[in-house]
C-alpha cells in the first residue's frame, strides 16, 4: 500500500497542493513583514548594513586597513548597493532580507515539489512558514536570509534528472556566489559539482567553470587581502600574514560550561525541529540501495544528506565545540535548514517501514531523549510555571493533607537552586510529554495500523514529526515572538532625523550607542572609527596598536587616540554611567536626547554630546 495515496487521489484538483503552498508563502510573509518592523537590531545587522553602505559609496573598500572584513566581501556589497539604490536604513536592509527570505521559500517549494512532488512541497512550505524563530532570523538584514535563497535556488536548478545547461550553470553561478557572501558555505560548491557530475554527467563541467569563474574572479579583485577568509582551512598554507598576530587580551573571552553547550545543541533541535529530527529519522528509515523509489532519489538523497550533516558537523564544532559563540549553533543552522528539509522530502518516498528492531529502538529512545531535550531548552518559558504547580505533602514516605509547590519540594528537600530546578522541571515536562505521545501513538497504531506492515517505531515517528509541524510556533515559545510592540524600523528613522539635525557633515563621530551600529546609517557624510561596529568583539587589550588598526581591531591606545579627536560622542543612555566623568560639562555641551530609543529596550535612547 503506498502511504501517500491520500495525496494523489483524483478528487483532488490540480492546483490543490499550489494552493496550500501559496496559502504558506503569504502567512511566512505576513509574519516575516511583522519581524521586520518589531525586532531589536544587533551587532552583526548594523555591521553588515554600514559597512556594506559605505564600501557601495567608495568611502571604504572590502579588506582595507583599518575596516575588519571578516566575512567574504558580498555579505556587505549586496545590501550595500541596495542601500545605495534605496536608500541607507534599516528598512531596506529588512526588506531586502524579507525579499531573500520568501525568495528562499519559493527556491524550496521549487526543488521540494520536483523531488517530492506537490504535496510534500506544500509541506516543505508550511515548515518554514510554521518556524517563527527561523522567520526571524530570515527579516532581519544579516546574511541568513541571502544565503538561503542562494542555496534554495542553486538546489531548484541543479537538483533532479534533465536539468538543462543553462539551470545548471546559474546553479553553478549562484553557488559559487555563495561562497562570497559566507566563506562557511564553502563546501557547497564542490559537493554540488560531485553531485552533478552523478547525476549529469558531462554538463556538470558548466556548473563547475561559472562557479568557479565568479569566485575566482572576486579573489583576483581583493588579492591578496581576501585570503584572511580562509586561515580556518586545515592543511592549506597561505602566503603572506592573513590575520591578526600582534598579541594582547580579547575582551570577549567567554567560558561555556557542560549544560550551557547541551542546551544550544536542543535550542537548535527545537527551532530546527524537522530538518534535525526528520533528517535522523529518514537516516534510521532508509531502505538498501535497491529499496529507494528511483536511482535519481537515492543520487539526492545522499548529496543532501552529505551537505546538511557536513555543513551542521563544521559549524557545530565552530560553535558547540568552541568557546566564542556557543549559541549561534541554532542561527548558524539556519543557513542551510533548507537542505535538511529537502532531505526529508526526498527521502519520506522510500522509508524502510519495516526497520531492523535496533533502527526501532534507537527511534523510540531517540525521540524521548529529543522530547526531554527540547523540554530542557525551553525551561526560560516553562520552568518558572511548572515550579509552581501543587505536589502532595509527604514525610517519610507518607501522603500529608494539603499541597505544596514544586519549588518548595525541591529547594528545601534536595536544596537545589532556581535556575537547575526551572531545568530539572522542564526536562521532566518535556519526557512526560514524550511518553504521553508514546503511549497515545501506540493506542492508535494498534486500533488501525497493527495488522498493516507499519511498525509502531515508524508510526511513532512519523506522528511526532506531524504534531511537531502542527505546535511548532507554541515550540518555538519566547524566541518565536517579536522582541517589540513598536517600530523598531519608524524609531531608528526619528533617530536618524533627529541626528542629522544636530550632527554637521564632516564631523567626527565616536559611537558608544549601543550594540549596533545601524543609527550611523542615517549620518552618510560624518567620520567614524570604523572598529567601533564590532564594538567589544574587536576590541583587544595591549595588542600592538599598528597591527590591531590594520585588521580592524582596537585597543585602550586607539580608543584614547579617538576619544581625543572626535567631535561628537553619541552614548546610549545605559552606558552613560561609564562615561560621566569623561563627558564634563565644562568640557561637552549635551543635546536633546533622541526622541525615542532605538528599540523597545529599557535605557535604548541616545546621548549626544559635542566637544566645546
Amino acid at each position: 500500500m503506498n502511504r501517500f495515496s491520500i495525496f494523489q487521489k483524483r478528487d483532488y484538483p490540480t492546483w490543490t497542493a499550489d494552493a496550500v503552498a501559496l496559502m504558506g508563502l503569504i502567512v511566512y510573509f505576513v509574519q516575516a513583514v511583522i519581524f521586520a518592523h518589531t525586532t531589536v537590531s544587533n551587532l552583526d545587522e548594523g555591521a553588515y548594513l554600514l559597512k556594506g553602505f559605505l564600501f557601495a559609496t567608495g568611502k571604504y573598500h572590502p579588506f582595507d586597513p583599518g575596516i575588519s572584513t571578516n566575512k567574504a566581501p558580498f555579505a556587505f556589497l549586496i545590501p550595500g548597493y541596495v542601500q545605495l539604490l534605496f536608500g541607507a536604513g534599516l528598512r531596506t536592509g529588512r526588506y531586502l532580507a524579507v525579499f531573500f527570505g520568501v525568495m528562499a521559500v519559493l527556491g524550496t517549494w521549487v526543488a521540494a515539489r520536483r523531488i517530492g512532488g506537490k504535496w510534500l512541497a506544500a509541506g516543505s512550505v508550511w515548515v518554514l512558514a510554521f518556524s517563527p524563530m527561523i522567520i526571524k532570523f530570515y527579516s532581519g538584514g544579516a546574511t541568513q536570509s541571502t544565503i538561503a535563497c542562494l542555496l534554495a535556488w542553486s538546489l531548484a536548478l541543479s537538483l533532479g534528472e534533465k536539468r538543462p545547461l543553462w539551470q545548471l550553470i546559474l546553479s553553478g553561478f549562484l553557488a559559487g556566489l555563495m561562497m562570497l557572501v559566507r566563506q562557511n558555505m564553502m563546501p557547497f560548491l564542490p559537493l554540488l559539482v560531485l553531485y552533478a557530475f552523478w547525476q549529469h554527467g558531462w554538463k556538470s563541467m558548466g556548473l563547475l567553470i561559472s562557479g568557479l569563474t565568479v569566485v575566482v574572479v572576486v579573489h583576483v579583485i581583493y588579492w591578496p587581502e581576501i585570503l584572511q577568509l580562509w586561515y580556518w582551512v586545515p592543511f592549506i598554507q597561505l602566503p603572506g600574514q592573513t590575520r591578526y598576530s600582534g598579541g594582547g587580551d580579547a575582551i570577549w573571552t567567554p567560558t561555556f560550561l557542560f549544560h550551557s553547550r547541551l542546551l544550544a545543541v536542543f535550542q537548535a533541535f527545537r527551532f530546527h525541529f524537522i530538518a534535525l529530527v526528520g533528517s535522523i529519522v529518514s537516516l534510521l528509515l532508509l531502505p538498501k540501495l535497491s529499496g529507494w523509489k528511483s536511482r535519481e532519489d537515492l543520487r539526492v538523497g545522499v548529496f543532501l544528506f552529505l551537505l546538511f550533516w557536513g555543513l551542521l558537523y563544521m559549524h557545530a564544532m565552530a560553535s558547540i565545540g568552541a568557546n566564542y559563540c556557543v549559541f549561534c549553533f541554532t542561527p548558524y543552522i539556519a543557513f542551510f535548514n533548507i537542505a535538511g528539509i529537502l532531505f526529508l522530502v526526498v527521502s519520506v518516498k522510500s522509508w524502510n517501514w519495516r526497520p531492523s528492531i535496533v533502527a526501532q529502538i534507537l527511534l523510540i529512545v531517540g525521540l524521548l531523549v529529543v522530547f526531554a531535550g527540547v523540554g530542557f531548552s525551553a525551561f526560560e518559558d516553562i520552568g518558572t510555571q511548572l515550579l509552581k504547580l501543587p505536589a502532595p505533602r509527604m514525610r517519610d514516605l507518607q501522603i500529608l493533607p494539603g499541597f505544596v509547590t514544586w519549588w518548595e519540594i525541591l529547594s528545601n528537600k534536595f536544596h537545589v537552586n532556581y535556575n537547575n530546578a526551572m531545568r530539572y522541571a522542564s526536562t521532566v515536562f518535556g519526557f512526560s510529554v514524550g511518553v504521553l505521545t508514546l503511549l497515545i501513538s501506540y493506542i492508535i497504531w494498534r486500533r488501525t495500523w497493527r495488522d498493516s506492515s507499519v511498525k509502531f517505531a515508524m508510526f511513532f515517528a512519523s506522528i511526532v514529526l506531524m504534531l511537531e509541524l502542527v505546535i511548532s510556533p507554541i515550540l518555538h515559545g519566547s524566541a518565536g515572538a517579536r522582541d517589540c510592540t513598536s517600530d523598531v524600523i519608524l524609531a531608528n528613522e526619528q533617530i536618524g532625523e533627529h541626528l542629522k539635525g544636530i550632527i554637521p557633515k564632516g564631523s567626527v563621530v565616536y559611537w558608544a550607542g549601543g550594540l549596533s551600529a545601524a543609527p550611523l546609517l542615517y549620518l552618510p557624510e560624518v567620520e567614524i572609527f570604523p572598529a567601533q561596529m564590532n564594538g567589544a568583539y574587536s576590541f583587544v587589550s595591549n595588542g600592538n596598536t599598528a597591527e590591531l588598526s590594520r585588521f580592524g581591531f582596537w585597543n585602550e591606545e586607539l580608543a584614547a587616540e579617538w576619544k581625543a579627536s572626535a567631535d561628537f560622542f553619541i552614548i546610549e543612555d545605559r552606558r552613560y554611567g561609564d562615561w560621566k566623568d569623561f563627558l564634563s560639562p565644562d568640557q561637552f555641551d549635551e543635546f536633546a536626547r533622541s526622541p525615542v530609543g532605538t528599540s523597545c529596550l529599557e535605557d535604548s535612547t541616545l546621548r549626544i554630546f559635542r566637544r566645546k
